[in-house]
C-alpha cells in the first residue's frame, strides 16, 4: 500500500510540475513574429485554418522574410503584414503576444 501511495504521488508531482512548465511562455519579441508568420504562410498554402483569407495559393510560397513587416505592435499582441509581390496582394497576420496566430485577414482592421 505505501509502493502504490508513493507512486501515485510521484506521478502528481511529476503531472503538476509538468503543467507549471508550460503556463508561462513569456512574450514573444517583433522579430519572433515575422518567424512565426514566415513558418505559417507555407502551412496556409496547403490547410485552411478558418481564416478569413482561407486556404492560400501555391504563389504564397515564393513570399520571403523580406516580403514580412510588423504593421503595429499592440498591448497584447503584434499586427504583421505579408505581401505577395507575385499576385500584388497582402494579407495581415494577428499575432498574440504569446506567438499564437489570432487572425489572418485581407485588411489591417484589428
Amino acid at each position: 500500500m505505501k509502493k502504490l501511495l508513493s507512486v501515485l504521488a510521484l506521478c502528481s508531482v511529476i503531472t503538476c510540475s509538468n503543467a507549471f512548465a508550460h503556463s508561462d511562455h513569456g512574450i514573444i519579441s517583433g522579430q519572433a513574429a515575422l518567424n512565426i508568420v514566415n513558418k505559417s504562410i507555407p502551412k496556409m498554402t496547403f490547410k485552411e485554418f478558418d481564416f478569413e483569407v482561407g486556404k492560400l495559393d501555391n504563389s504564397w510560397k515564393a513570399v520571403s522574410s523580406e516580403d514580412l513587416s510588423v504593421v503595429s505592435v499592440e498591448d497584447s499582441f503584434f499586427v504583421v503584414s505579408a505581401t505577395n509581390k507575385e499576385i500584388g496582394n497582402t494579407i495581415y497576420f494577428k499575432i498574440a503576444t504569446d506567438g499564437q496566430v489570432l487572425d489572418v485577414t485581407n485588411k489591417n482592421e484589428f
